[in-house]
Order: structure tokens, then sequence, then C-alpha cells
């Protein structure tokens, strides 16, 4: 009967998340995303599946690093994607690049007139969420050594071949 008590009061482990979004951030105006978004439930659609996919990427790791940032993504007419990473901590090499590999697999919606860029604010394995409220990766800092401000879009165009 003894044992029956101490396990009924021993805690229960539970198991990290892989991946945990916080939100979605949309990095331009509603003008400019009511403009540029053909259907807005595709690209909901595809805010899910770029999620689902990242946890695939995180789950399948041997890193478990716990660390909070951005996963930036950019879609723009012709269906083509590109993935950006901006978190608090350098990620684990193989881990960074199987994030960006699989969520840049996703089929994306159809965007017309330029491109859609939002981030996933993100916490792996448990971590904690960034006090920052927009991301910035290292990429789009080096675009701007002038400091001269530039529409994200611009931004992300000027950078799309890099």
């Amino acid at each position: 009967m003894t044992w029956l008590c101490l396990a009924l009061g021993a805690p229960s482990a539970v198991a990290a998340e892989p991946l945990t979004v916080f939100n979605v951030v949309l990095l331009q105006s509603s003008t400019v995303l009511e403009e540029r978004v053909a259907s807005v439930d595709a690209m909901a659609e595809y805010v899910k599946a770029v999620e689902a996919a990242a946890r695939e990427a995180v789950s399948a790791s041997s890193a478990r690093q716990s660390v909070g940032g951005f996963i930036v993504v950019a879609v723009r007419p012709g269906q083509q994607s590109k993935v950006w990473l901006d978190f608090d901590a350098l990620l684990d090499l193989a881990l960074k690049q199987q994030i960006a590999a699989k969520v840049a697999s996703v089929q994306p919606f159809e965007a017309r007139q330029g491109p859609v860029v939002f981030a996933l604010k993100v916490a792996l394995w448990d971590g904690k969420a960034t006090r920052r409220t927009v991301p910035l990766p290292a990429e789009w800092k080096n675009a701007r050594r002038d400091g001269a401000p530039m529409e994200v879009g611009e931004l992300v165009d000027s950078l799309w071949d890099q």
C-alpha cells in the first residue's frame, strides 16, 4: 500500500515541447498585406504548415537547445519563399539548417505585387520567449549597414538571391 501512495504522490514527468509558438508577427502594414495576400485562408494554412514543419525539424534534431527567437518567412509572387532565423542565442548549425530547409520546403500561398513577410515568435525546448517584439536577422542587419530605413519587402527582395 505504501508504494501505491508513493507512486500516486510522485510528480509526473512532462515532456518538454520541441517548439512553442507564441504568436505570428506581421511585418508589413495591413494596407500592404491586403494588396499582396490573395487569400487570407491560404496564408493561414501556410502559416500552420510552416509551424508544423518547424516543429518536425526541431523534434528530429539531436540538439536540445532551450532558446527563444523568430522564424522569419517571406513569400513572393510565383510561390517562392525564403527563410531567416533570428534567435537570442546561436543555434546549433545542423539544427539551424534543418529548420530552414524544412520550412522552405513548404509550398507557399500565392502572393501578388511583392513579397509578404511575417515571423513566428517561438521558443525551442521550453525556452523563454524572446523579449523582442520584431525580428532582425543578421542578414538583414548586414544589408542595412548604412542605417537607412528600408521597407521590409524591399529589404527581402534585395537579399533574395544571397
